[in-house]
């Protein structure tokens, strides 16, 4: 892999508060530059891809498996020997973060869906 340089001019004062940061942070100014542009072109590709969640039952054993099937046939292993009560739970669990969820964004009317703020 070959290497090059790239620069970019800042006012001296965002120069200091950027190498505090990263004494604070314990990295190198540019090691940071580095992880900072490595995030932000990493962010270009979609992190999500299509599939479903799947649960299926043991009846031997009495536990679940929890996989996620991709569109393409894939089946991916998320939990195995799951206990009925950790599912429950889940489902609680999920429940309370949707409503939470519901609450942040002020949600009011049951036909309303979240809009993006760089909308407003």
């Amino acid at each position: 892999m070959e290497y090059a340089s790239i620069s970019a001019k800042l006012p001296r004062d965002e120069i200091s508060l950027f190498k505090k940061y990263c004494e604070k942070e314990g990295i190198t100014p540019s090691a940071m530059i580095r992880k900072l542009i490595s995030r932000e072109i990493n962010s270009l590709t979609l992190p999500y891809v299509a599939g479903k969640n799947l649960i299926q039952y043991n009846k031997e054993n009495d536990k679940f498996k929890w996989l996620v099937e991709l569109d393409t046939c894939e089946k991916l292993n998320v939990l195995e020997e799951v206990d009925l009560n950790f599912l429950k739970d889940l489902d609680k669990q999920i429940e309370n973060a949707f409503k939470y969820r519901l609450w942040v964004l002020s949600k009011q009317k049951n036909k309303s869906v979240a809009v993006p703020r760089k909308f407003l």
